[in-house]
Parts: structure tokens; C-alpha cells; sequence
């Protein structure tokens, strides 16, 4: 991000260029081969004892993210894919300028501005305004308490694959406190839906922000201007619900990111 960050002094192709020659160092200075080649050697193993398939051509496991983890032993464990492909639509932008703006909502994109918050559903460490329920002491099935999920993330930020998530009907909440009454406030929230599963969103237990959103509809971050009236106390709680009586495996409301924004008078 350094390299990015340094953009408008290097020029945006520049900063892409070292940036990505960062990124791919997994490839041209691979680290541990030893390491690697000793996992194989265990899946091997385990597969001629037990018939452990924990590889899709190897073993014909299922599927990938059905256990067959030695298919994903290389997968980056940072936005190099979702990097890689800003980068190579940025570099058909023909303006310097556009491309820099570019480069600054890579950079910033998890920033919530002044006076707002944002919070990582998937990280334990950054959920501050998740309600988590009365987790597995008291809930050992987590029917009333949030879990955290992760899916594959494809060409998505890895934020983006992670999640928490509340199980059949429970609803998904979130709770701020210490708003500006006087202020108005936009949500973006950035979904990890999955299936036929849908999703609506209350503020406030009375207040519809949106109705039932699907996974096709809801595949980039989107944004809601709430109504005064949701934050005029000063305080916010917001809850996701799926479709009752859904049945399935359980999962129910799957949310990723989630941005509260101050709205400047000039936004």
C-alpha cells in the first residue's frame, strides 16, 4: 500500500508496477519449498492409509472447499487477485488523474471518513458494534449468538469472504451508540450472502433500510441514506433477517463490511 500510497509523487503506473512486483514475490521468491513438499508427502500418506482425499486430481475429493485443502496449499493469504485485477483496469485508463483517484479507493477503501466507523465482520479484532449474543456457554448451538464464516474468495477483497453470520431466523445485529443527532448518516454494507438465501435489513426494530436483497443483487457494497429519524437519539441498532421458515443448512444472514458514514453538507 506504501507504493500506492506514494502514487501522485511516482506516477500511477510506477506505483502499480512496484506494488504488483511486491505482491508476486509468492510467485518469484517462493518461501518454505520444504515445507510445502512435506504436506504433500503427509497427504500421500494419509490417502494410502486411510483413503484421506484431500486433493480434487490427486484423490478425487468432492470439491475443493469440501476438505481438499492441499488444492488451496498456495492461495494468497492477501488481496494480490483483487489487487492485480484494480491494477490491470487501471492501466487502460488513459488519464493520469482518474487513475489516481483510482489508486486512492484502493487505498482508502475501508475508511469510513470523519466521525464514522466501519467495522470487518470476519475479523474477531475489528467488530466493535457486533451484538454477539450469549455465545456457546449459554447457546451452545449459537440459535441466538453470532458465529463467524469464511467462503472462497475469488477476485473479491478477503474482507469481503468472511462474515458473521446468524443461524435460521435469528436475526444479525449490530448496536452504536455516541451518534450526532444532528447529523445525517449513510450505511454501505458489503454482503457474503449464499445460495437462495435473502437478507432484509431493519433499523431500529421499526425502520426498513431495505427488503430482502439476494446474493445476485447484492455483489458489491451497497448503500442506504438512513433517515433522521434513525439516529436522532443518538444511538443505532441495526438487524438483518432472512426469510423465515427457510430451513436448509442453518445459514442465515451473512454480512461482511459494514460502513456508517458521517454525510458532510457537501456530499
Amino acid at each position: 500500500m506504501e507504493c500506492l500510497r506514494n502514487a501522485e509523487r511516482t506516477g500511477t503506473l510506477l506505483a502499480m508496477d512496484r506494488a504488483e512486483a511486491i505482491l508476486d514475490r509468492a510467485l518469484t521468491e517462493p518461501v518454505d519449498q520444504a515445507w510445502r513438499a512435506r504436506v504433500f508427502e503427509l497427504g500421500e500418506a494419509l490417502f494410502q492409509s486411510i483413503r484421506m482425499q484431500l486433493s480434487v486430481e490427486r484423490y478425487q475429493a468432492i470439491a475443493a472447499e469440501r476438505g481438499a485443502n492441499l488444492d488451496t496449499i498456495d492461495a494468497p493469504l492477501n488481496n494480490r487477485p483483487w489487487l492485480k485485477m484494480q491494477f490491470a483496469a487501471l492501466r487502460q485508463v488513459p488519464a493520469e488523474a482518474e487513475r489516481l483517484r483510482g489508486l486512492a479507493a484502493i487505498v482508502h477503501r475501508t475508511d469510513p471518513g470523519p466521525g464514522g466507523f466501519y467495522d470487518d465482520l470476519g475479523s474477531l479484532t475489528r467488530q466493535p458494534h457486533l451484538v454477539r449474543g450469549p455465545g456457546f456457554e449459554q447457546d451452545p448451538m449459537f440459535r441466538a449468538s453470532a458465529l463467524t464464516g469464511i467462503s472462497a474468495p475469488g477476485d473479491r477483497p478477503l474482507s469481503m469472504a468472511s462474515h458473521a453470520l446468524s443461524l435460521y431466523d435469528a436475526p444479525l445485529t449490530m448496536r452504536y451508540a455516541d451518534l450526532d443527532p444532528a447529523s445525517r448518516y449513510r450505511l454501505r454494507v458489503s454482503y457474503d450472502l449464499t445460495g437462495s438465501v435473502q437478507v432484509s435489513l431493519i433499523a431500529n426494530q421499526t425502520i426498513e433500510i431495505h427488503s430482502f436483497l439476494s446474493r445476485d443483487v447484492a455483489q458489491e457494497p451497497v448503500e442506504f441514506d438512513l433517515p433522521p429519524s434513525a439516529t436522532a437519539g443518538g444511538e443505532l441498532t441495526l438487524q438483518w433477517f432472512r426469510q423465515p421458515g427457510l430451513g436448509g443448512n442453518g445459514r442465515g444472514c451473512q454480512v461482511a463490511e459494514v460502513w456508517l458514514v458521517k454525510v458532510t453538507r457537501d456530499a
